[in-house]
């Protein structure tokens, strides 16, 4: 029946012919192999192969969750807006194919390749079961049961925003951050309010729900995680969730797929009133022209400038609004968690800290750095700055200084609940400080390599998506290895991953329950280092190059 849905079949057929299609099917497959292979084992005792085979299971699990939330998204996150930006989506919705065939034509297009996407894991999680201790009804079934449902909330989410969202790399920028905060920060809640009893406790259970944390633990059986923070909801919670979720962003989008309601009037520009404002500036205008707005300094970078000023959150009072915000959820997270440290501990609170100052940064960095060169290419006005008198090493400079102090802003805005913490627990001064120094080098790589892939792209959407896909990779891919660690990783390879991650060794620094045994400072630092210096050297080598006359 879906197959004579001509959306259907044109997004399904024009996604199976794309070559980064096939790089995503080969990634998955070539991944499920390797965890499998790891733990293979080289004799035929079946009591050792039972205890090994839920150690194999787990970590695939969490890989193939890691690998629907980065790959599913993008296309959804961009099919709308690509649409009504080429002038197509206008003609489709006044074709004869109703809003509904739309939209089920594009949400079944994208459920249909994830299903290809899980189908290349089917013979590792067939390897598990081979293996003894894993079994098709509690453990493999519910996986596929998630993976799949995962797929199509993820693909409804997608197509919600991409509706309302006036370019792709926005498109995406919210749309991984909506599935941030399904998939993690909707376990903030619970983790603050512990194993409360009432309403707020119903509440943050039922919040959980939304995230597959709450699946997976139950199906991978990683109780002692979930019990520490009183996780009662299991796959089944998720499931239901799902459902409310993709059927009301559904019937909202279908309902918002209308050519009236699409028409979106230009805004009229603002009038200037005002005797006084006016004489002047005709004035000032007689003398010269430039005078009528703020020149820019000398000691100043041009282009730095020029970005603040031409980004949609880079004036002044966008990141004085960005700073509070950030300061206040800080303080917020620190005083709610504050109400628990009799029974939990200063570590307790810390850990959760930095994994949300982390994927704050993981949010905010990759859409602001993998515009800087993408969106003048894209738009043409990198043209412009090469016929400028400014070199290249001036145009990178402002560029790469420009997002990397809005990043800092945002991590200085939430140190207050360090000092908090700090204040509670004073022997905590040296580890906080090193905290503060790992969260740092993960701003400069954030930074670094999402401006060396934008440099590399010719469309803001690609390299938003590849500038998430890769810090994806280095920081929540790590953790995939530490989640397997002694069966199949051993503790010195464990380790020597997790220093590619500065969040690793901000965790370790503050005692995380799981990352006590590892020192990864200073070394992680050193490691963090190498990578932003040859980003920033790959980065100006293809900036000297863009530069030079064709």
């Amino acid at each position: 029946m879906f197959w004579h849905n001509p959306i259907f079949r044109r997004e399904l057929l024009g996604r199976l012919r794309s070559w980064k299609t096939l790089a995503a099917i080969l990634a998955v497959a070539i991944a499920s192999s390797v965890l499998v292979l790891l733990r293979w084992p080289t004799d035929g005792t079946i009591a050792i192969v039972s205890q090994g085979a839920m150690l194999v299971f787990r970590p695939l699990a969490f890989a193939l969750t890691l690998a629907v939330m980065m790959l599913v998204p993008a296309f959804p996150a961009t099919s709308l807006v690509a649409e009504r930006r080429k002038g197509t989506l206008g003609l489709l919705l006044n074709s004869p194919t109703t809003p509904l065939q739309i939209y089920l034509g594009k949400l079944l297009s994208n459920v249909s390749l994830s299903l290809i996407l899980i189908s290349v894991s089917v013979p590792a999680l067939c390897a598990c079961l081979a293996m003894g201790g894993v079994s098709l009804i509690d453990h493999v079934g519910p996986l596929l049961i998630v993976l799949l449902a995962m797929a199509i909330q993820y693909s409804a989410v997608g197509l919600w925003i991409s509706l309302r969202s006036s370019s792709s790399d926005a498109s995406l920028r919210w749309t991984y951050a909506a599935v941030l905060a399904l998939a993690v920060l909707s376990m903030g809640p619970l983790v603050l309010a512990g194993n409360l009893s009432g309403v707020v406790g119903f509440i943050a259970q039922w919040i959980t729900a939304l995230s597959p944390m709450s699946a997976l633990q139950q199906i991978t059986g990683v109780q002692g995680a979930a019990s520490t923070i009183g996780m009662s909801t299991g796959w089944i919670e998720f499931l239901g969730a799902t459902v409310l979720i993709t059927a009301g962003l559904g019937v909202v989008t279908v309902r918002k797929l209308d050519p009236i309601l699409l028409d979106r009037a230009r805004p009229t520009g603002k009038v200037q009133t005002g005797s006084n404002q006016s004489g002047f500036r005709k004035i000032a205008y007689l003398v010269d022209p430039n005078k009528r707005k703020s020149g820019i300094p000398i000691w100043l970078n041009p282009v730095m400038v020029k970005e603040f000023r031409t980004r949609k959150f880079g004036r002044l009072h966008w990141l004085i609004r960005l700073v509070s915000l950030c300061a206040i959820i800080s303080l917020m997270l620190t005083a709610l968690a504050a109400t628990g440290t009799v029974s939990w501990g200063v570590e307790r609170i810390a850990g959760p800290l930095v994994l949300m100052q982390v994927a704050l940064l993981l949010l905010v960095g990759p859409s602001l750095g993998a515009n800087l060169i993408a969106a003048e290419v894209e738009s043409g006005g990198w043209q412009i700055l090469r016929v400028t008198p400014i070199s290249a090493n001036r145009i990178l400079v402002g560029k790469v200084m420009s997002v990397f102090w809005t990043m800092l802003l945002i991590l200085l805005a939430t140190l207050p609940g360090y000092a908090v913490m700090s204040y509670i627990q004073p022997a905590l001064g040296g580890q906080v400080s090193n905290v503060i120094v790992s969260l740092l080098v993960a701003v400069c790589m954030v930074v670094c390599i999402s401006s060396c892939v934008s440099a590399f792209s010719k469309s803001t959407s690609a390299a938003t998506a590849t500038s998430y896909g890769i810090l994806l990779i280095i920081f929540a891919g790590s953790l995939l290895v530490w989640l397997a660690r002694g069966k199949p990783f051993g503790p010195v390879l464990v380790e020597r991953i997790l220093m590619f991650n500065p969040a690793a060794a901000a965790l370790s620094e503050m005692k995380t329950p799981g990352f006590e045994q590892y020192s990864l400072t200073p070394a992680s630092w050193w490691v963090g280092c190498s990578i932003c210096l040859l980003s920033i050297a790959i980065l100006s080598l293809r900036v000297w190059r863009m530069t030079r006359p064709d």
